[in-house]
């Protein structure tokens, strides 16, 4: 089946069902994409919702497990079985969770959904971005990642302890830093092919993202730490919907379709952590990724 229009734009929204990868799939649908939306989750609710709201049925659902490479290499023969091309790209997918839970293939969940498979995903999808003649790579990073403690063994073995909500924090910062090396170092490899990568921040977000995977026990420390950690979340953040304008910035501007390998917030370039002037260690992570996700 081929669901290739020559005119209509492609984007595909990982994380798709729920939270800002919803509003992203809404916003796009609004602006007259076809919108794939890739999540592991059942997304019928989710379709009808975007379809009933932007009156834009070009709206196409995919499943897509980022905590399986295998469930990562299938959705992109799928994907290029049915389309052509890619114009844009938003690696909005994450977890934020606070227990040593690994994946089918014996990685760190968190740093396998939120990086190391979203890694893979653009690499697989490199060639459909090259046929758009003019695509954009976005990355959904993170502010906290100033806040690092990222190393090279850290893609394997995360560094937790307790309390539990901040180890995971710093965790998930340093997921967010992946993605930021990531996004310069995709700009660099497609600088020649009309593909531009930058990341973004869409700010702090009051959705059940932060909080719906904290701890894998129900003990009474466990919940006094979940019931600590949402009342800060919900103190300093802002509704999804106030979110989602900034990352469709960088999908949909003519002001920064020639601009790549760049860090954005609030519609502005934004001071990146001082580590990425580290070329040997952005280079090691680059590497040791390819490594893992077995491309070396």
């Amino acid at each position: 089946m081929s669901l290739t229009d020559p005119v209509r734009k492609i984007a595909l929204v990982t994380g798709a069902n729920k939270g800002l990868g919803f509003e992203i799939a809404l916003k796009l649908s609004q602006k007259n994409f076809k919108v794939i939306m890739a999540d592991k989750d059942n997304q019928t609710q989710s379709k009808d919702k975007i379809i009933c709201q932007s009156n834009n049925d070009d709206i196409h659902t995919y499943n897509l497990d980022l905590a399986c490479f295998e469930s990562v290499k299938n959705f992109v023969k799928q994907f290029s079985s049915d389309l052509n091309k890619l114009d844009v790209l938003i690696n909005n997918a994450g977890i934020f969770c606070m227990k040593k839970k690994k994946t089918v293939d014996c990685l760190d969940g968190v740093m396998q959904v939120n990086h190391l498979s979203s890694f893979l995903l653009t690499t697989l999808l490199e060639d459909k971005l090259k046929a758009s003649g003019n695509s954009r790579i976005v990355f959904i990073t993170s502010n906290g990642s100033m806040a690092h403690r990222m190393s090279v063994e850290k893609l394997k073995t995360p560094d937790y302890f307790t309390p539990h909500f901040i180890s995971g924090a710093i965790h998930y910062y340093n997921t967010k830093l992946c993605n930021m090396i990531s996004s310069k170092g995709f700009s660099e490899k497609l600088k020649d092919f009309n593909v531009t990568s930058n990341c973004v921040h869409p700010d702090m977000m009051n959705t059940t993202f932060l909080t719906a995977n904290h701890c894998g026990d129900t003990g009474f420390f466990a919940k006094i730490e979940y019931s600590v950690a949402k009342c800060i979340v919900q103190s300093v953040t802002k509704d999804v919907k106030q979110c989602v304008d900034g990352v469709c910035f960088l999908a949909t501007s003519d002001r920064i379709k020639n601009v790549t390998g760049k860090y954005f917030y609030n519609y502005q370039l934004h001071s990146e952590p001082k580590i990425l002037e580290n070329e040997q260690f952005c280079n090691d992570i680059w590497n040791e990724t390819e490594k893992l996700i077995g491309l070396k």
